[in-house]
């Protein structure tokens, strides 16, 4: 900074030396001349008053105070020659002293000119460096907008994960909420499988009679949980269906049998009320075969009696079975008042689901729906039709799929929004941190070139002006300690400098001119001796040296100062860069604290959707359930109305069987009595036989009598056989 200090700058001759040299010349001449007209005046020379106003050409240089010190003044005759030789030395003299002002002139021009060269060089540099300072703001305060962009957009994003906790808590009680449906869902479906379970160990452990079946419900690979417990009922129940038409063909290929037996056992009762009437007819030759016969008959009766009791078992047992038909008819009715409850609390479990479904839609959409009045139709129960809340319950169903889907794609729609406006912030803090730092590279090699070429042309500048001053160790020294420092200080130091360096030539210039013109108005008189001039000039420049030392040591205090701002300023920047470290961290930070919220969101959207294709399968599985239930339903109430057709059917047939057996009986009774007649007659017309008219019963015209009494005892031996089927 001390460098424009040191600069001594020569002024060269001027016009108005060289006019006062030839002005002090004609003087001399006039001098001379006054001198040989007044001898008096010789050995004396006159100096003028110094109060006297001394014209500019009478003013002498310092060269010429000394030259013409050495002229002495002739004496004798021939003064007026001597003083005209004089003249003519001192001519050229003046002319050799005048051809080396003009070389001086000419070398000082030179010099000057380089000056000149290398303070437009310093100016257009300084200039340069104060349009990289204005650049360099510009881009400062770019980066400080760019910067308040950042953060704001930072806020926006933690309004964002604000936002995006608060939809993830609602997540979370959706979640909670729809565990808490599924496990009464689940609970619901446990009661409903026992209750099948046991209802159909019920119905198999009452029809053990006829089959006894395995421990436990068939197995099936394909289903699980209530499908696989409703497909064991289903197949268990097909077994006993099947038994039961088993026992039911037996039992009709039974009573085909019996009633085949029967109508031969008719048959053989007719043949033997034939040979009956043909022992009566025959009397005494068929007393014992009669009896015989009588023995027979009592058997029939007796195995008839058994027959009938047995007959009257199997009613009482068809009986029983109607009872347990219609004990079981009723278990199903209440089975089904049972199962009404569940089928309601399912209608309602769905219209929650679905109305939680679409608030979630809502919110994903930032709107709320008004839906639910149309949606809550397809969920309302109704009391006479079980169909119908069934189907309304399928339909249910069918809508919270399709719900669930769009908020499945609503939700993946917001999440990849998310992520896009991640992904730009993150690019744009990239790009402003290369910006940033490539605009540092660029002001530090361009402040570092542009400080070296300035150093070394001033350097080289000071050197051909006969100058020797180092420019590079203070600068570098100085360079070097606050390389590390923003660019900013150092711009500022080099214009300081640069002015300061300018108005320090500037004031050189005037001293040195000021300098001049207060030797020449001191010794300016023709009598001044050889040491008055420099002494007066070294006390001169001694109060100058004093006078520039002072404002030396100003320029140092200036400097301290300037190097304390340097050094507030270097704080202030360090202070910014750790603010802006401190900013790059919390980016990364948050950053890193929204990769982990998506990746949470993402794994919350994948527990979802896993949740929501299980609810819907396990919604399928009860879809298919409630249809078997359905079907076995209708086929219970087919056999319960089919087994009241038969025990209907069956309790005609006995009626008709009780009619049947009492007329039975009484054609036994007359049977009974017609033999007793008979045995009362044949006492009486044992010996008669000569009444017998011989030829017709030779002719057998008896025979024919007895076969159409055969013919009618069959005819209501058949009667009497229809009971029995």
């Amino acid at each position: 900074m001390d460098v424009p200090s040191r600069l001594r700058v020569l002024r060269p001759p001027r016009e108005s030396d060289r006019r006062r040299s030839r002005g002090r010349c004609r003087r001399e001449i006039s001098s001379s001349s006054s001198s040989s007209l007044s001898p008096q005046s010789r050995g004396s020379n006159p100096q003028p008053p110094m109060d006297e106003e001394v014209p500019d050409d009478a003013v002498l240089s310092d060269v010429d105070g000394e030259e013409d010190s050495s002229i002495a003044v002739p004496a004798d005759v021939s003064a007026a020659d001597q003083r005209v030789r004089d003249i003519l030395a001192e001519l050229e003299q003046e002319r050799r002293a005048r051809k080396a002002a003009e070389d001086s002139r000419a070398d000082l021009r030179t010099s000057i000119n380089r000056l000149k060269a290398f303070a437009q060089d310093v100016i257009k540099k300084r200039d340069d460096a104060l349009r990289e300072k204005d650049d360099a703001a510009r881009s400062a305060e770019r980066a400080g907008v760019e910067l308040s962009e950042a953060l704001k957009q930072k806020e926006e994003a933690v309004r964002l994960k604000e936002e995006a906790i608060k939809h993830k808590d609602e997540a979370l009680r959706q979640k909670e909420e729809a565990l808490k449906q599924k496990d009464s869902s689940r609970a619901e479906i446990e009661t409903a499988a026992q209750m099948l379970v046991t209802g159909i160990d019920k119905i198999s452990s009452k029809v053990s009679g006829f089959k006894k079946f395995s421990a436990g419900l068939p197995r099936s690979q394909k289903y699980t949980g209530l499908p696989a417990v409703a497909y064991g009922v289903v197949k268990r129940a097909n077994e006993i269906a099947e038994e039961l038409s088993k026992q039911i063909e037996a039992a009709t290929k039974t009573r085909d049998e019996a009633r085949e037996q029967i109508e031969q056992r008719n048959y053989e009762i007719a043949i033997e009320v034939s040979q009956l009437e043909a022992t009566i007819s025959g009397l005494r030759e068929e007393t014992a075969k009669k009896g015989s016969e009588i023995e027979l008959l009592s058997k029939i009766i007796d195995e008839r009696d058994s027959r009938i009791s047995e007959m009257e078992h199997e009613i009482s047992d068809l009986r029983q079975s109607g009872d347990e038909s219609s004990g079981k008819l009723r278990n199903l009715e209440a089975k089904v008042d049972a199962w009404r409850p569940m089928i309601i609390d399912q209608l309602k479990h769905i219209s929650k689901l679905y109305e939680h479904i679409n608030e979630i839609v809502c919110i994903t959409e930032d709107r709320y729906s008004d839906q639910t009045d149309s949606s809550d139709s397809a969920f309302i129960w109704k009391e006479m039709d079980m169909d119908d809340n069934l189907r309304n319950s399928l339909e249910g169903t069918t809508l919270v799929c399709e719900l669930a889907k769009v908020a499945c794609e609503k939700v993946r729609l917001r999440m990849e929004e998310r992520c896009q406006k991640v992904k730009d912030l993150e690019d744009k803090i990239a790009d402003l941190l290369e910006e940033k730092q490539h605009i540092g590279t660029l002001l530090r090699s361009a402040l570092s070139s542009k400080t070296n070429e300035v150093l070394q042309v001033a350097e080289k500048g000071l050197r051909e002006a006969g100058i020797e001053l180092k420019l590079n160790k203070n600068n570098d020294s100085h360079f070097h300690r606050k390389e590390e420092d923003e660019v900013y200080s150092l711009a500022g130091a080099l214009e300081n400098t640069v002015k300061a360096s300018q108005i320090e030539i500037i004031e050189l210039k005037h001293l040195v001119e000021a300098l001049r013109r207060s030797t020449v108005d001191i010794f300016g008189f023709a009598g001044a001796t050889d040491l008055d001039l420099p002494l007066a000039e070294s006390s001169l420049l001694k109060a100058h040296l004093d006078a520039q030392a002072k404002e030396r040591s100003q320029q140092m205090l200036k400097l301290k100062e300037l190097e304390e701002k340097e050094r507030i300023a270097s704080e202030s920047v360090e202070g910014l860069m750790m603010d802006i470290a401190v900013a790059e961290e919390e980016i990364a930070r948050w950053k890193l604290a929204t990769e982990q919220e998506a990746a949470a969101g993402k794994a919350v959207e994948q527990e979802f959707l896993a949740q929501l294709s299980s609810m819907r399968h396990e919604l399928d599985d009860a879809k298919q359930g409630t249809a078997e239930l359905e079907k076995k339903l209708k086929f219970k109430e087919e056999t319960a109305a089919a087994a009241m057709a038969a025990r209907d059917a069956a309790e005609n047939s006995l009626r008709l069987a009780d009619t049947r057996a009492a007329r039975l009986r009484e054609r036994v009774e007359e049977l009974t009595r017609q033999l007793e007649l008979l045995d009362k007659n044949d006492s009486v017309t044992r010996n008669n036989h000569r009444y017998i008219c011989w030829p017709w019963q030779w002719l057998g015209l008896s025979s024919l009598r007895y076969q159409a009494d055969v013919q009618d005892s069959n005819s209501n031996e058949m009667e009497l056989s229809e009971p029995l089927l």
